[in-house]
């Protein structure tokens, strides 16, 4: 079989200048803050809601609150802070860390811990805010974890489809063992390269 190594050359020259645009910052492609991304690279102060009774404990208090208030959506989060939403898409938070929040610059009542390489754990708070209060916020330096792939990338790559089905094909080809040691190492390597690339797609909706 044929190695049409000019057209492999040229479009692998493709792939190597489209990681120039592979990813963009997660807020770039998603502006619209909604209740299924607002703990993405948002800022919002939280007002503070307090123990209503003083026999009630914090607890206590979140389970009132999740009674009183028609509740749309909750969750917990990974650093067990919990959260529920109601149907005048207000953003309840119980937490014992405000400020630096992940990829978020999250306060309560103007109080935090806003040093990214500083955990700050104290007491169990809870509080409040409304959707249409929180704002984009990016930090000085984009990081890996708010980054997703640009649908351009997507589209651009979806063009080298065929030649990494080719470069299967050759690969998996029964005369390959028998090509020489330079058409294995030209085949090999323009493999896996493709087959790297465009497996991110496999993610892609």
């Amino acid at each position: 079989m044929r190695i049409p190594r000019k057209h492999i050359t040229s479009q692998r020259e493709v792939l190597q200048r489209l990681f120039s645009i592979k990813y963009i910052h997660y807020r770039d492609r998603y502006k619209n803050i909604d209740s299924t991304n607002f703990q993405i690279c948002t800022k919002v102060d939280f007002k503070a809601i307090e123990q209503d009774a003083a026999h009630e404990n914090i607890r206590e208090t979140w389970g009132r609150l999740k009674h009183e208030n028609i509740v749309t959506y909750e969750f917990t989060s990974r650093s067990k802070s919990q959260y529920f939403i109601d149907d005048n898409e207000n953003v309840y938070r119980l937490s014992n860390h405000w400020g630096a929040v992940a990829s978020c610059e999250w306060t309560r009542e103007g109080e935090g811990q806003l040093a990214m390489s500083v955990f700050d754990s104290g007491d169990w708070e809870i509080g409040v805010a409304n959707l249409k209060d929180f704002v984009i916020f990016r930090r000085q330096f984009d990081r890996r974890r708010d980054m997703v792939l640009n649908p351009e990338w997507v589209e651009k790559i979806k063009k080298l489809i065929p030649t990494s089905e080719k470069l299967t094909e050759l690969k998996f080809s029964p005369d390959f063992k028998d090509r020489p040691a330079k058409d294995k190492q030209f085949i090999g390597e323009n493999y896996g390269m493709f087959k790297k690339e465009l497996s991110y797609l496999e993610n892609v909706v």
